[in-house]
């Protein structure tokens, strides 16, 4: 992908536990190629799609992110089992730093563990219904197992990420863990895909 590529996120609130059939009815048919369509694994009952390489359109009840892309680690060699969100308001006087803390650092040492697939990074450009976010980094996994990899855990330990841990804007980042959705629109009718192992 090319930087500055234009991208879209798209996220709906859903009763709590979300299910499949619910995510699916938020989502209906707006998706387009290529886009994640997934439903949380992590406390959010949320339904998103998540459209790395083409915008969305905005709809009614969802809240809407147009993204520019600033960086992507290159293609995956398969599917991602899950898709975690990190989201962040940076300050502007910050925006270099967490740039470069991403690029030189942070994302090298994910990508080491096995089962990380892919880091995508976007600039959001606008947003409507949803908190304000200026930085989304999507990162693509084998299995949520990957999450407790020792990679991870010292990706989140070094001294540059502890100094921007300090800001407010940092701890109170936007978080999300997804799955894909594991059933699919077939016409108008709702029918049960085989379950994705997590």
């Amino acid at each position: 992908m090319e930087k500055g590529m234009t991208a879209g996120f798209l996220r709906w609130p859903l009763a709590f536990p979300p299910d499949d059939a619910g995510a699916r009815q938020a989502i209906g048919e707006c998706s387009v190629d290529g886009a994640f369509e997934m439903v949380s694994v992590s406390d959010a009952a949320e339904a998103i799609v998540y459209s790395p390489e083409a915008p969305l359109t905005p709809l009614a009840g969802a809240m809407h992110y147009s993204m520019e892309l600033v960086s992507d680690s290159g293609p995956a060699v398969e599917r991602a089992g899950i898709v975690m969100l990190v989201a962040f308001d940076v300050p502007p006087s910050l925006t270099g730093e967490v740039d470069r803390w991403y690029e030189e650092e942070h994302i090298g040492l994910l990508m080491r563990a096995d089962g990380w697939l892919r880091a995508r990074r976007f600039r959001v450009v606008s947003c409507a219904g949803g908190p304000r976010w200026t930085s989304l980094a999507f990162h693509e996994l084998r299995d949520i197992s990957v999450m407790a990899s020792p990679e991870r855990a010292v990706a989140r330990s070094t001294a540059w990420r502890a100094e921007l841990e300090r800001g407010a804007w940092f701890r109170a980042a936007g978080r999300g863990v997804f799955r894909p959705l594991t059933v699919q629109l077939s016409g108008s009718r709702i029918v049960d895909d085989p379950p994705v192992q997590l």
